[in-house]
């Protein structure tokens, strides 16, 4: 089932980000980030703007944004993917695709202010970002100092 995050999610949504921190830790994630995660994921969940897959009563995929004003043009706000995670099981499914669809449709049916969305690649990933119409505009580059 693909859905809107909610306040009732807030346990497994934490869990869900510390998985997230695991696979994709560059060594910036040390501590335990748990009351920082409570408080992004009601945020998220009380602007709707997550998207979560589960099966049965396990989450196995989860989007999460958050509306920012685009840097040379403040009014125009867009919605910047903080979080695109799907359980490796799961991987290669159509379940990004159909959470992104979810995401989109929120966006559009009830955050009619943003008119992009922003997503940030990671090589480990194989997501054709084109076949969704997204075009390339940079890239992130990450030092540890």
């Amino acid at each position: 089932m693909i859905r809107i995050g909610e306040d009732k999610d807030v346990e497994q949504g934490v869990k869900l980000l510390e998985k997230y921190r695991k696979e994709f830790d560059f060594g910036q994630f040390k501590e335990d980030n748990t009351e920082y995660y409570t408080g992004l994921f009601k945020a998220v969940a009380k602007d709707r703007t997550s998207i979560i897959s589960q099966d049965n009563n396990e989450f196995n995929g989860m989007i999460m944004g958050l509306k920012i004003p685009n840097l040379l043009n403040p009014h125009l706000l867009q919605m910047h993917v903080l979080m695109l995670w799907v359980h490796p099981s799961k991987r290669g499914s159509s379940i990004f695709y159909r959470m992104h669809k979810a995401f989109e449709k929120e966006i559009k049916d009830n955050h009619k202010e943003v008119k992009e969305i922003i997503h940030y690649s990671i090589p480990e990933t194989n997501i054709n970002f084109d076949k969704l119409n997204y075009k390339k505009f940079q890239s992130m580059h990450i030092r540890k100092i």
